[in-house]
């Protein structure tokens, strides 16, 4: 980013000293009288932490800044994450002398990316992450005094949130609005305003939208609310999130994506991603996925997967990608919508790394216990008879160390399907991310799809964005590419109009 003048600093630090909101551009405020019906310096298109993040951070810099959100309520997917949060060179890693580096962070990012990752985007994420949490913890969010240890990192570096996403977005809110920031719910951008030079220079909403959960493609049927005009006098940021509420659009982009199951926001729609491509936006890897599964898929080897049929058709031991691609190709040959059962006798249920996390899928309704294998193959209504033939050539396998699917069993701790009581569930691949969304820079500037250059006063921050995690996003990694996105955007924004 460009340094900022001292004396220009100065200039800004007084008026921020005495109160008064930054306006760069206040003479363009008359001449677009008749154009706006409402004028700001910044307006942040979403609510969760991304934008939230950004906005505060504007907010407490005393820039007139404007939050929208299309839905009901505040904080998107981030609202329903635990927000576990990984962050290299944390005061927890200093605390427990643990070695880290952004060499070793890179190494496990591009591991799960699969080399898709755009490495500047990934050193944003990795160098920025503990100034992103030293900030979140100044608007008051609360994280655990112990780090925890995931798959896929090489060192315990994951912080924990407490009370999760709902209460971050609740608390950062909170310092948003104390520190005079605006926020307007139930308010859809629909478009993308420029000047005759091309620039950015506000967006037209619809106020009193009502997002309507029956309709087929709500971003494209949906005319409610009423129209107005908002001015931004610095720069429009898009903190939208991603589309994988979207089944349309996700399922032209990748056809198998048709027949996942998504656990998200309702509002993860493709419409902003459309409203920001319309305007020359240019959308990169959307035909990307990244799935979860329900239960930790290193446990699946316990147990088997039988589909509609009561059949095996796969090694159920691999990560959560190559599961899911696996079920929902089977799926699309099978041509149905039916999920496959995860079986378990219990043997299986109690090898499980965390049984006590097992248990609790039954508390909550996921998972189910049944007496024998008929109560099974009732609840899910699969033929007992092909069931029990399944089992048994499970079994013939377990006795010889061979399996048809070539399913390492000595990693199962002859866990077999012969021990009631059983447990089972649906096999459902869950798209709650997508990797994919709009190019940008490493300072969020939106980039043209005509000539790569950023769209003047136009940013995208979080999972709007595409490029950063690649093939899969590494488990923790989306908080620390959200706060980072939101905290360098608000700052390039700042120092762009001081310069």
């Amino acid at each position: 980013m460009k340094k900022i003048s001292r004396r220009k600093f100065i200039s800004f630090a007084a008026i921020s000293a005495l109160g008064f909101p930054l306006s760069i551009n206040a003479s363009q405020d008359k001449k677009n009288n008749e154009k706006f019906d409402e004028y700001y310096d910044v307006i942040v298109v979403g609510s969760g932490i991304s934008a939230h993040i950004c906005a505060t951070y504007l907010a407490k810099n005393k820039i007139n800044v404007l939050m929208i959100e299309k839905m009901d309520r505040i904080g998107g997917n981030s609202a329903l994450s635990q927000q576990d949060f990984a962050v290299m060179g944390s005061d927890l890693q200093k605390k427990e002398n643990i070695q880290d580096s952004v060499e070793l962070f890179l190494k496990d990012l591009n591991k799960a990316g699969e080399g898709y990752n755009h490495k500047e985007q990934s050193l944003r994420l990795i160098k920025y992450s503990n100034e992103a949490y030293e900030f979140a913890k100044s608007c008051g969010i609360k994280y655990s005094d112990k780090l925890k240890f995931l798959g896929g990192h090489s060192v315990p570096r994951t912080i924990q949130t407490i009370g999760g996403g709902g209460k971050a977005i609740q608390t950062i809110h909170n310092t948003f609005l104390k520190e005079g920031g605006k926020f307007k719910k139930e308010t859809k951008c629909d478009e993308i305003i420029k000047n005759d030079k091309g620039e950015v220079v506000g967006i037209e909403v619809r106020e009193n939208y009502r997002f309507d959960r029956n309709l087929k493609n709500d971003d494209r049927e949906n005319k409610t609310g009423i129209k107005k005009r908002y001015c931004a006098r610095m720069a429009v940021v898009f903190a939208t999130g991603g589309f994988s509420r979207d089944v349309e659009y996700r399922s032209i982009e990748n056809p198998r994506l048709k027949r996942a199951y998504t656990p998200s926001n309702l509002g993860q729609t493709a419409g902003a991603l459309k409203t920001m491509a319309k305007a020359g936006a240019n959308p990169v890897q959307v035909s990307l996925s990244r799935f979860s599964f329900g239960i930790p898929t290193e446990d699946l080897i316990y147990g088997i997967i039988v589909d509609k049929n009561a059949q095996r058709f796969m090694n159920e031991d691999g990560d959560r990608q190559v599961l899911s691609n696996k079920i929902l190709a089977h799926m699309d040959n099978l041509e149905t919508d039916i999920y496959p059962i995860v079986i378990f006798d219990s043997n299986g249920f109690s090898n499980s790394h965390d049984p006590r996390r097992m248990q609790s899928f039954i508390s909550s309704g996921k998972m189910f216990r049944f007496e024998n294998l008929e109560e099974l193959s009732n609840f899910f209504d699969l033929d007992l008879n092909e069931l029990k033939k399944t089992i048994n050539e499970y079994e013939q396998g377990l006795s010889n160390q061979k399996d048809k699917f070539e399913k390492d069993l000595s990693k199962s701790k002859n866990s077999g399907i012969n021990k009631a009581p059983f447990y089972a569930m649906k096999a459902m691949p869950s798209l709650s991310y997508t990797p994919g969304g709009i190019f940008i820079d490493t300072n969020m500037k939106v980039l043209s799809i005509e000539n790569n250059q950023p769209i003047k006063n136009l940013y995208a921050i979080g999972e709007a964005t595409g490029g950063v995690h690649g093939a899969s996003r590494l488990t923790s990694c989306s908080i620390p590419d959200c706060m980072t996105s939101g905290l360098l955007c608000a700052k390039n924004i700042i120092s762009e109009k001081l310069i």
